[in-house]
C-alpha cells in the first residue's frame, strides 16, 4: 500500500490530497472480493486502474477533509453497467476512513432506483447487520432533525463514531426537505460528500438554453436544480461528485453554471466487461434486426405477436436451459440469474400487450414440449432448431439441443417469471432476484438508465429511434452491456436497423469523448475545448440543458477555408510550408501526373496530381502545420483534424490524392464583404474558391469518389472581378479538402467567441 500511495503522489496534475485505505475500506473491499460474482481482492486494489486507486484519485481531487475552501465539483465517467456503483461505494468507504462525517447519495429519480441503490449500500456496508461505521437515513424530513443533530454532534466529538449516510430521491420536494433539515444542523467543520448518481438526469437546469438565448433571467432555474443548489448551500465544507456513463450534458454546461464540473476522472471497467464495441463492432451475430413491419405504429397496430418477439423468447429459453445445466450450485451460487428484457415503448399499454403475448407463448410452448418430449423428441427439438443454430455459431460450447429441450421441461419453465416493470400500481413490486432464476421483464422508462437487470442475455427492443434523438438517452437504454464476457456469445439484442446504426456510430463518439477526458484527466475542464465526433443521427443531449455555445460541422464533401490571408505572418509561414511539402511528397510518393489521365469525364486539365500520399503524411506534414487564423475557419479546421485523426485510427492505410491546382501557378480571386469587413479590406474573405467560368473545367470535380482529396493552390487577391492587375495581396497559399461520403464524419464543436 505504501508503494500505491507513492504512485498517487506522482500523478500529474497532482492530487489535492491522497486518501488512504484504512479499516473500513479494506473490510469493504475484502467483502466484495468474497462475492461469488466479484473480482479478487488484488484485482480490486492493485494497479493504477484498480477500483481502489481510481477511487483514491477521484476523492483526492475533492476538497481535503482537513481544509476549508470553496466547494469542489467533479465529474466521474464510466460506461453503461461498468461498475460505477462499486466505484462510488469505494469513494464513500474512503471518505469514511479519511474523516468525512456526512455522505449524501442522490440515488435516482424513481423509487425502484432509490430502492436498488439503498439495498446495495446497506448490504455492502453491513448497515442492516449493525455495522459501527454508518447511521443511515432514507429521505429524511424535519421529524428526524434531532436524530441528525445527535449523530453529527457525536461524530464531531469523536470521528470514530458513526458517520451519517443519507440516501434521497432526486426529486425537488425530497431535496428541499433534506436541505431544510440540514440547514438547522451545525455542520461547520463537518466534511461532507454528495454523490449524484446518474448525474445527467434531472439534476441539471432545464432552463439553461433559454438563459443562453436571453429568453430567461439567470435566476430562472428549474426545480430539481434549484433544490440541489439549496442542498449544497447548507453544506459549508463539501464536494459534489457527478457519476454518469453519458457525460454529454455536463460537458456542455455554461462555464458559469453552478454544477459545471471543475475536473473529470474515469472509471475503468474490468476485463470481463462487454460494452458497445463488443456488441456493435464485434460478432455481427449478436445483433438481430426487427423488420419495420413487426413494429407497431400509431397507424399500424399489431394483431398478433411479432415473429422476432417469439424468436427472441425461444432464444432466451435455450440460454436459460444452458445456464440451468451448467450453473454453479450451493448456498451462494455464482451468476445466479438469466434474464430477458422487452422494451417496446414508454406507454404502459404496450407493456401489457407484449406481456400477454409472452405469457401465451410460454403456456403454448410448455404444453407442446411436455406432449412432444416423450412421444416425438425430434419434433420438440425442431421448434428451437433455428435459434439453437444461431447460438451455436457464437457460442460453440452450448449444450446439445436435446439436453436443452429436456431441461426446459424439467426445470426452466417452473423457474420462469414474466413481469411488468413500470409505473402502474400492479407493477410497482420489486423483482426479487433470489426468488427464482429466470426472468422476463417487460417495461419502458423504468428499464432505462440506472436499472440493473441481473444476468441479462436477451434484449428485445422494438422501440424506435425517434426524431432527433439524444445520444445520451439512446446509450442509457443499453442495459444489455455489462460483465458478460463468459457468456457473450449467448447474448442477443433485437433492434430496428436505424437503432443499430445509431448505437454503432455512438461508439466512436463515446470513445472520442472518453479519450479526450483521459487526456484532460484531473485538469481544469474550463481549459478543455469541447469538440465531439457525433453522428448526424444524434444530438448530444436534450437541448434545454445546454448552456455552452456549439456548432455542428459536417466533415463530408468539400471543406474550404474562408480567409487564409487574414494574418500576414501566417500567410508567410504557409508560403514556406507549401514550398517544402510539395517537393517532399514528390520525392517520396512519385512525380505528379496530369489529372485528366486519372479522372473520368475530363479530357484535359490544367491540374496535376500526386497520387496516394498516406493520410498520416498529409496530416503531419501539412494539415497540422498550416496556419489558420480566422476564428470560423479555425473551428472548421479543428473539426477536420479531429475527423481525419479518427479515420486514421480506424484505418492506418488511408491515402490522399494531392491535386496541384494550376500546377501551383498563382491564380486570381476577388474578396467579398464579410466577417465585419468591407470587400476592399485585405483580410476580407475570398469571393469563391472553385472556378466556374464558362469554358473552364469545374475544379470541384477534381477529386476521387472513394478517396480523400487535397487541393493545393496559390492565389493573388484583389478588389475587381476581372482585373488581376488590382491584386493587392500576393501569393496566398490555399487548400481545400474533399472527404467522400463513405468516410464522412460529423463534429459538434464548442463555438469560439
Amino acid at each position: 500500500m505504501t508503494a500505491s500511495i507513492q504512485v498517487l503522489r506522482t500523478i500529474k496534475p497532482p492530487l489535492r490530497w491522497v486518501p488512504e485505505q484504512r479499516e473500513f475500506t479494506r473490510s469493504f473491499l475484502e467483502s466484495k472480493s468474497r462475492d461469488p460474482n466479484g473480482p479478487s481482492y488484488d484485482d480490486l486494489t492493485e494497479g493504477p486502474e484498480s477500483v481502489l486507486q481510481e477511487a483514491q484519485r477521484i476523492l483526492g481531487r475533492c476538497l481535503p477533509p482537513t481544509e476549508t475552501g470553496n466547494a469542489e465539483t467533479g465529474l466521474v465517467v464510466g460506461y453503461v453497467q461498468s461498475g460505477k456503483t462499486l466505484s462510488f461505494e469505494t469513494v464513500i468507504a474512503l471518505a469514511r476512513d479519511n474523516g468525512y462525517g456526512v455522505v449524501i447519495v442522490l440515488a435516482g429519480t424513481k423509487n425502484n432506483l432509490l430502492d436498488q441503490s439503498e439495498e446495495r449500500l446497506k448490504k455492502d456496508f453491513g448497515i442492516d447487520d449493525g455495522d459501527d461505521h454508518w447511521y443511515h437515513l432514507h429521505n429524511p424530513t424535519s421529524t428526524q432533525k434531532s436524530q441528525i443533530e445527535t449523530k453529527v454532534a457525536a461524530w464531531q466529538r469523536k470521528p470514530t463514531k458513526k458517520a451519517l449516510l443519507i440516501t434521497v430521491l432526486k426529486h425537488g420536494g425530497w431535496l428541499e426537505k433534506l436541505a431544510t433539515v440540514l440547514k438547522s444542523v451545525k455542520l461547520e467543520g463537518v466534511p461532507s460528500l454528495i454523490i449524484d448518481d446518474e448525474s445527467d438526469q434531472a439534476s441539471l437546469n432545464t432552463k439553461a438554453a433559454r438563459i443562453k438565448a436571453g429568453l430567461a433571467a439567470i435566476t430562472d432555474i428549474s426545480t430539481t436544480y434549484k433544490s440541489i443548489l439549496k442542498l449544497r448551500a447548507v453544506l459549508p465544507h463539501h464536494s459534489y461528485l457527478q457519476y454518469t456513463a453519458t457525460p454529454q450534458a455536463m460537458l456542455l454546461l455554461a462555464q458559469t453554471d453552478f454544477l459545471n464540473p471543475n475536473f473529470a476522472e474515469l472509471v475503468t471497467p474490468g476485463d470481463a466487461y462487454t460494452g458497445g464495441k463488443e456488441f456493435f463492432k464485434g460478432d455481427p451475430g449478436l445483433i438481430v434486426d426487427i423488420p419495420l413491419t413487426q413494429v407497431p405504429t400509431p397507424t399500424r397496430a399489431l394483431t398478433s405477436p411479432p415473429k422476432t418477439l417469439l424468436e427472441s423468447f425461444r432464444s432466451f429459453l435455450l440460454v436459460a436451459a444452458h445456464h440451468s445445466l451448467t450453473r454453479q450450485r450451493g448456498p451462494k451460487p455464482k451468476d445466479r440469474n438469466r434474464s430477458m428484457m422487452v422494451h417496446p415503448a414508454v406507454a404502459t399499454r404496450s407493456h401489457k400487450q407484449y406481456k400477454a403475448w409472452l405469457d401465451k407463448a410460454r403456456k403454448t410452448l410448455k404444453a407442446t414440449l411436455e406432449q412432444l418430449h416423450a412421444s416425438n423428441p425430434a419434433a420438440a427439438e425442431a421448434l428451437f432448431k433455428s435459434e439453437y443454430d444461431s447460438l451455436a455459431k457464437t457460442f460453440p460450447d452450448i449444450r446439445p439441443l436435446s439436453e436443452l429441450v429436456a431441461e426446459l421441461v424439467d426445470e426452466v419453465f417452473d423457474e420462469l417469471d414474466i413481469v411488468e416493470i413500470n409505473g402502474t400500481k400492479d407493477a410497482e413490486a420489486k423483482v426479487k432476484w433470489k426468488t427464482t432464476r429466470y426472468w422476463v421483464l417487460v417495461g419502458g422508462a423504468k428499464l432505462d438508465r440506472g436499472y440493473t437487470v441481473e444476468g441479462l442475455c436477451t434484449t428485445y427492443m422494438p422501440r424506435p429511434l425517434g426524431t432527433s434523438p439524444a445520444a445520451d438517452t439512446l446509450q442509457q437504454r443499453a442495459r444489455f452491456f455489462g460483465y458478460k464476457a463468459p457468456y457473450l456469445g449467448l447474448c442477443r439484442v433485437y433492434v430496428q436497423a436505424t437503432v443499430k446504426a445509431a448505437f454503432t456510430e455512438y461508439i466512436e463518439h463515446e470513445e472520442f469523448v472518453r479519450s479526450a477526458l483521459a487526456g484532460n484527466r484531473g485538469k481544469p475542464l474550463s481549459d478543455w475545448r469541447r469538440d465531439f465526433i457525433l453522428t448526424e443521427l444524434l444530438k448530444p443531449t436534450r437541448a434545454n440543458v445546454v448552456g455552452l455555445g456549439t456548432r455542428r460541422i459536417p466533415v463530408n464533401g468539400w471543406l474550404v477555408p474562408d480567409a487564409l490571408q487574414n494574418d500576414d505572418n501566417a500567410a508567410e509561414a504557409n508560403r514556406k510550408l507549401l514550398a517544402v511539402v510539395v517537393p517532399k511528397w514528390t520525392q517520396a510518393y512519385g512525380q505528379p501526373v496530369n489529372a485528366a489521365t486519372l479522372l473520368t469525364g475530363i479530357s484535359s486539365s490544367p491540374h496535376d496530381v500526386i497520387e496516394a500520399v498516406p493520410l498520416r503524411a498529409v496530416l503531419e506534414d501539412f494539415l497540422l502545420e498550416v496556419r489558420v487564423r480566422n476564428a470560423r475557419d479555425a473551428e472548421e479546421h479543428s473539426a477536420m483534424l479531429i475527423a481525419l485523426a479518427s479515420m486514421l485510427a480506424a484505418d492506418s492505410t488511408l491515402k490522399v490524392d494531392v491535386f496541384l491546382m494550376n500546377r501551383l501557378q498563382e491564380g486570381y480571386r476577388t474578396r467579398v464583404a464579410g466577417h465585419g469587413l468591407p470587400a476592399a479590406n485585405r483580410y476580407a474573405p475570398i469571393n469563391q474558391y472553385f472556378s466556374q467560368s464558362a469554358g473552364t473545367v469545374n475544379d470541384s470535380k477534381h477529386c476521387f469518389k472513394d478517396r480523400i482529396s487535397l487541393q493545393l493552390r496559390r492565389f493573388n487577391l484583389g478588389k475587381h472581378q476581372r482585373d488581376p492587375s488590382t491584386a493587392d495581396v500576393k501569393d496566398v497559399t490555399w487548400f481545400a479538402l474533399n472527404v467522400p461520403s463513405k468516410l464522412r464524419k460529423a463534429l459538434l464543436i464548442e463555438a469560439r467567441k
